[in-house]
């Protein structure tokens, strides 16, 4: 007589088999996450730029003169410089990102802002690392801000917020959202 079985298992015996799968799988999900879940939070992410753009892609008169972006950066300081530029689809709304050509990770920008040729100054009164700037639409573009929290290298920030804006009625710089970070 053999040990093992010629019939098939029973219901019980398959449905308890089962189970024992299903939280087998559960407790793998479960374990994989909270050993990845620190991993992922300590290096931080950076968000992908959009397409360089130019002044080149919208008309001459809808665009900030070099006289005029040079003056906005000189309000800013001696030692910044212009690091990238872009603008939103309909060609109202410029930026242009400055820095100190200093290459850490955590080094300051600052944006500056143009409706056209006219400057709106900066979102911020004080430039901070980590920031970014994307057009959203025709109207709109969207400063992403990140900063360091808890343990966090200078390489990785895990703190992250946006903040869209765009030109008001009344032609000043309008953040649609709150302004967030340290």
């Amino acid at each position: 007589m053999s040990l093992t079985s010629q019939h098939p298992p029973t219901a019980t015996q398959r449905s308890r088999s089962h189970r024992i799968h299903r939280r087998t799988v559960a407790f793998a999900a479960v374990l994989l996450v909270s050993l990845a879940a620190p991993a992922l939070a300590s290096c931080g992410w950076s968000p992908k730029n959009s397409a360089p753009q130019t002044s080149a892609d919208c008309p001459a008169q809808d665009t900030p003169t070099a006289e005029t972006v040079r003056t906005a950066i000189q309000g800013v300081g001696e030692r910044w410089t212009e690091t990238s530029r872009g603008h939103t689809g309909d060609c109202r709304l410029h930026w242009v990102v400055i820095g100190t050509g200093d290459k850490a990770p955590d080094a300051a920008v600052q944006v500056l802002f143009f409706d056209k040729n006219k400057p709106l100054g900066p979102p911020t009164p004080r430039p901070r690392p980590y920031t970014t700037v994307v057009a959203m639409g025709d109207s709109t573009a969207a400063v992403q801000y990140q900063w360091l929290q808890g343990e966090d290298k200078p390489c990785c920030p895990t703190g992250i917020g946006q903040v869209r804006f765009q030109i008001g009625d009344d032609g000043s710089l309008q953040a649609l959202d709150p302004i967030p970070g340290p």
